[in-house]
């Protein structure tokens, strides 16, 4: 353990992939707490001095223009190794339900990747980093303090598309919503369907039923080869059309330019 000066310390470049900061009244909270009793806990850091666990507390320390800090210096012999406390620290210390839905479901995702669980605890991809560590999907879902089930909804989260990301983040989806989008469609159809919708207002479960009902219904009547040519003839009529209309009105353009010419 060592005083060091606060501005000597880096935030972990993937800090902001897995964790918010805090914000509102917690946040407000948290800095109270700090200027009445201090940071109790060190920050740790690499050899580096780049921050495994205590992001929040240098934030709010270098707010509350604290110019040292205690931190715990580590070695760590991988990247892998630091990217693995950086999330379960965390995680312990926020609590599931102080957590990003979606950032949560990076979290679980990468900690399977340096377990190499996969697929119920096939480690055959396991990470070479951490090949000491012997564990499967549902003791890690234990020690998150939730169940399979659940888990692999969390990860699901991750494959929204950022347009549908950012109506998470703002509460114009709901997370049990979103998780019904992104189990029916594609990242095109998500696409089509934050288009379709007015995203300055909640979009409800009931809504987002409707649609998947429509997309599942053309999926299940696809055109018939014969609708398919028919269909193909009158766009290829329609690009005609606009040609030709496209052509007129440059013609009539470089006309009214010319008699323009001419007034001058």
């Amino acid at each position: 353990m060592q005083q060091i000066n606060i501005d000597e310390l880096k935030p972990h470049p993937r800090n902001n992939d897995f964790f918010d900061d805090m914000t509102g009244d917690a946040w407000d909270a948290f800095k109270e707490s700090i200027s009445t009793s201090g940071i109790i806990e060190p920050i740790v850091v690499t050899q580096d001095l780049i921050i495994v666990s205590g992001h929040q507390r240098v934030r709010a320390a270098k707010e509350l223009n604290m110019s040292t800090i205690m931190v715990d210096i580590r070695k760590y012999e991988s990247d892998d190794k630091v990217l693995k406390d950086l999330i379960e620290t965390n995680i312990r210390q926020r609590g599931v339900g102080n957590t990003n839905p979606i950032k949560f479901g990076r979290c679980i995702k990468e900690l399977e990747r340096i377990y190499g669980i996969k697929h119920g605890g096939n480690r055959s991809n396991q990470s070479e980093n951490i090949s000491s560590c012997d564990k499967k999907q549902n003791e890690l879902a234990d020690e998150l303090g939730i169940d399979v089930r659940t888990m692999q909804n969390y990860k699901k989260l991750t494959e929204l598309i950022p347009e549908l990301e950012d109506l998470v983040d703002t509460g114009i989806l709901a997370p049990t919503t979103a998780l019904a989008l992104v189990k029916h469609m594609s990242p095109s159809e998500q696409e089509e369907f934050v288009r379709s919708m007015d995203v300055t207002k909640k979009i409800t479960k009931s809504q987002v039923q409707k649609y998947i009902d429509e997309i599942n219904k053309l999926k299940s009547n696809p055109l018939k080869p014969a609708d398919y040519e028919s269909t193909k003839r009158e766009l290829q009529d329609y690009k005609k059309d606009y040609t030709n209309l496209k052509t007129q009105y440059d013609a009539k353009v470089t006309e009214l330019q010319s008699l323009r010419k001419q007034v001058e």
